[in-house]
């Protein structure tokens, strides 16, 4: 229970509670839509529950405590506002919209405290915050935010008040653009409300979640995810289930039951990772072979080797995914990889097409800076690449176009690389045809699904209408020998 000027607050039973209570660093709250999250991100930044404890004081009695409320976009953050305004001025807390100086609006508070509700919309917003120093800071719909973003926020995250330790708290639901990074920091082959301890370990861009050490390790930072429940929530909407449930299943799974692999992006609605991602077997010796590569050497090279069934069906078998190498390096490995995989026993795929920059020798476009390309490198290796057709819009069209026929299936654990970037995978708001950034976003992890539109359009064939039988199709012969007479006409 809280008080804000004689009025109880008191947070829900279950993952409200816990947020207030959670003595972790990082803290994730969340995973479905409707438990309160964005109310417990403002009851909990004032920081009213240190009272309970040795410190005896509320965190917004310092006059030098600071915290700050995010939304990616200013025209999402009316919500935070709102609540502000509702329960701030019952602890005395005057609102500025803008002040010089400031980074976003204000709450300003009797002893000086000061919380802020600020946005993120460009990835350099972030540099507004530069010198500032936050005891807390709450990201509200982690999953739309940026892993550089959320990082560069540590930076700031500090706290010179004794017995008041610096928090960073979110909510997320299982979908948005960013959702991969999210859910391999805080829930993949972690258990809920169980705090563990990480040290960074190399990229975090490649590896989110770091390295899992004990507890008392240095430099350590602990970290949590605390799951919601609609059920958890007195207060919501009786309509609101079934209004989730009309936006189709797979957004029931992710917005009702939680599930971070429910929801293929946007981009690929039809993408049904509970029937698509199916477990390896072996390929028949008569299924054709065919592979495609989006070349790279500091940034990612993608490769992947897929098989067609005599119905049509498209499997995704394997992915190759690394950066950082030399092209020679990436065609030993392919080729290598390729006599390995068990599943198709060795055997080479019949053809494969690579990105126009394979080609490219003294260009912009070109990966190898000198005048050998990155296809000769492949050739030299046995390996002969073809130019793929790399037209976006229709290569998206056909990924989906698969999906919806229910034809297009990858192979589990072999793929990890391509299913992240496809769950993460968001239109472009200017031209809902294309991916986020259209290509030209180096933030925007696309080197997989180009790949995969590459292989996709190097096999694809429009779905062919049935003959019709039995006594239709004597109609329709009778029809077509028959001049002046039509079926469906008397």
């Amino acid at each position: 229970m809280q008080t804000l000027s004689g009025l109880e607050v008191i947070p829900q039973p279950g993952g409200q509670v816990a947020l207030l209570a959670c003595p972790a660093f990082e803290a994730l709250f969340g995973g479905v839509a409707g438990p309160g999250k964005s109310w417990a991100l403002v009851i909990d930044a004032p920081g009213l529950q240190f009272k309970q404890t040795a410190l005896g004081k509320a965190a917004i009695e310092f006059a030098e405590y600071r915290a700050v409320l995010f939304r990616r976009e200013s025209t999402q953050f009316t919500k935070l506002l709102d609540e502000g305004k509702k329960y701030y001025p019952l602890l005395g807390a005057s609102f500025t919209n803008q002040r010089k100086g400031d980074p976003g609006p204000c709450f300003d508070f009797p002893s000086g405290a000061k919380i802020f509700i600020c946005h993120m919309e460009l990835e350099s917003d972030k540099e507004n915050h530069q010198g500032q120093e936050y005891q807390y800071v709450g990201f509200d719909e982690l999953t739309q935010f940026t892993i550089t973003q959320y990082l560069y926020i540590f930076s700031r995250t500090r706290s010179k008040i004794p017995g008041l330790f610096g928090r960073i708290r979110s909510t997320a639901n299982p979908v948005g653009e960013n959702v991969v990074w999210v859910k391999k920091r805080f829930i993949t082959n972690l258990k809920a409300e169980e705090t563990n301890y990480f040290l960074s370990d190399g990229d975090p861009a490649i590896n989110p979640q770091g390295r899992k050490v004990p507890a008392g390790t240095p430099d350590a930072l602990s970290r949590t995810f605390i799951p919601g429940r609609l059920s958890e929530n007195k207060y919501s909407d009786p309509n609101y289930p079934a209004q989730i449930k009309a936006m189709g299943s797979q957004m029931e799974k992710a917005l009702l039951l939680g599930d971070w692999d429910a929801f293929g992006g946007d981009m690929f609605p039809d993408f049904n990772y509970s029937t698509m991602v199916i477990p390896p077997f072996a390929i028949p010796k008569e299924w054709r072979l065919t592979a495609s590569i989006d070349p790279g050497e500091s940034s990612p090279c993608s490769f992947s080797m897929r098989a067609t069934d005599p119905s049509g069906n498209v499997y995704r078998l394997f992915t190759y995914y690394e950066r950082e190498r030399a092209a020679t390096a990436h065609a030993v490995a392919i080729k290598q990889a390729i006599k390995e995989f068990k599943h198709t026993l060795g055997r080479m795929p019949e053809q494969i097409v690579a990105g126009l920059d394979a080609f490219a020798k003294k260009d912009r476009y070109a990966v190898i800076a000198h005048g050998i390309t990155f296809a000769d490198v492949f050739q030299s290796e046995g390996l002969l690449l073809q130019p793929a057709t790399t037209d976006r819009i229709q290569g998206w069209w056909a990924m989906r176009n698969l999906m919806q026929r229910k034809q297009y299936f990858v192979f589990d654990t072999f793929n990890t690389p391509f299913l992240e970037e496809l769950i993460g995978a968001v239109r472009d708001e200017k031209r809902p045809e294309d991916l986020k950034g259209r290509g030209n976003d180096p933030a925007i992890p696309d080197h997989a699904l180009d790949e995969d539109r590459y292989g996709v359009m190097a096999i694809y064939k429009p779905a062919t209408k049935k003959e019709a039988d039995g006594w239709a199709a004597v109609l329709s012969k009778k029809a077509k020998r028959q001049s002046g007479w039509k079926v469906g006409q008397g």
